[in-house]
């Protein structure tokens, strides 16, 4: 029997780590919080290639596989270790994991260890599927990214005891905030605002389109859009821009190191994205902690993080009318902007919410770990 004093271990299932993208700068705070906490993990990702983890340093007390997305050999190497392992807790992070896992916690003698289930955002939000929702009670935990993917799992899932379903919000990680600027200064337009995001057709939700149209009635014309990312639709939102008639004030710009991306968020007039499913926003916390001033849609995971006149403004999502007009009140008013930059700022710094240290705070509480116990 485990020593009250011998040091939690974890498996933790994750889709991906060492990628751009919501769910995994999720994962990769998870573990480094992990790793404070001196929390023995194992690790299996289903799409980290042995590269890209090799090109990542991980704690000691951390063993990571990737199978480079050959999804059978991962499923295979996850049932062995689930039945083969002596875990405290399972930690399934991705719906997609969560039929398979359960049904191998489930079918194994004495099982032990306790099950977290991590609940992100618009994949769960719909259409969750006979299966899934059979499988949801028998998780121990329910992590929620945001209110409304824990409503939106109640309502699918309505045998579900709220209490089952926690509100675990993100983080902004640690080695984000020690990005430092590039020696050399950019040639920025001056003065713009900034949207960072994935260009997709898949993801067209972003607001991309919206913002270009909003910004295209402004009748400054000395301001100018940059909008970083890449994907398949940056041909359709440059053909939105010229349609616009502003392609020589919208800059898309694709490689973009961590430093430069730095500048750009102490630079802009505005961080703008009006998304209309995020699951949380990661990158309304990035902005925040740079110093933007930021606009968002009052919709979904955005409602957790932005505080409307207080973290930032709130416009309805596909209003490109009260977005031109957001905007224009951040372009014109430096009392505005200097108030959302600091109260913005506060809740990803010192004793903020959204500070990695709470989140450390708050996955000691999951695992119920004692001062004792952390490293």
């Amino acid at each position: 029997m485990q020593s009250a004093r011998e040091p939690k271990r974890v498996l933790l299932l994750f889709t991906e780590v060492f990628a751009n993208g919501g769910i995994q700068r999720f994962n990769h705070t998870l573990l480094s919080a992990l790793g404070e906490l001196g929390v023995h993990c194992d690790i299996l990702s289903m799409c980290d290639s042995r590269k890209s983890i090799d090109g990542n340093a991980l704690p000691r007390n951390m063993n990571l596989i990737g199978f480079g997305r050959e999804r059978v050999r991962f499923a295979a190497a996850m049932i062995r270790a689930i039945w083969g392992g002596y875990y405290d807790w399972i930690v399934i992070g991705h719906v997609n994991l969560l039929v398979l896992a359960v049904a191998a916690v489930m079918t194994k003698p004495l099982m032990r260890a306790r099950t977290i289930f991590i609940a992100h955002g618009i994949e769960v939000w719909y259409r969750m599927g006979v299966f899934r929702k059979l499988g949801l009670p028998l998780v121990s935990i329910i992590l929620c990214v945001s209110k409304y993917t824990q409503q939106r799992i109640l309502d699918q899932v309505p045998r579900l005891h709220p209490d089952r379903l926690k509100i675990f919000p993100n983080a902004l990680g640690a080695l984000r905030q020690c990005v430092r600027p590039p020696s050399r200064p950019l040639a920025l337009p001056h003065p713009f605002i900034l949207s960072v995001t994935r260009l997709e057709k898949g993801d067209r939700y972003k607001g991309i389109a919206s913002v270009i149209e909003a910004f295209s009635m402004i009748e400054d014309v000395s301001i100018h859009y940059v909008v970083v990312g890449c994907g398949n639709d940056l041909a359709f939102l440059q053909f939105v821009a010229k349609q616009c008639g502003v392609q020589d004030r919208v800059h898309f710009l694709s490689d973009v190191i961590d430093g430069e991306l730095v500048v750009l968020y102490q630079q802009c007039e505005a961080f703008v994205l009006p998304s209309g499913k995020e699951g949380f926003g990661i990158v309304f916390l990035e902005a925040m902690f740079f110093g933007a001033p930021v606009i968002a849609a009052s919709e979904k995971g955005a409602l957790d993080v932005i505080q409307d006149g207080e973290t930032g403004l709130l416009i309805r999502f596909g209003d490109t009318v009260a977005l031109k007009r957001a905007i224009e009140r951040l372009m014109t008013d430096a009392v505005l902007r200097d108030h959302l930059r600091r109260v913005g700022r506060s809740t990803v710094v010192d004793r903020g919410a959204f500070t990695f240290a709470r989140f450390v705070e708050r996955t000691a509480a999951i695992l119920e770990l004692h001062p004792t116990e952390a490293a």
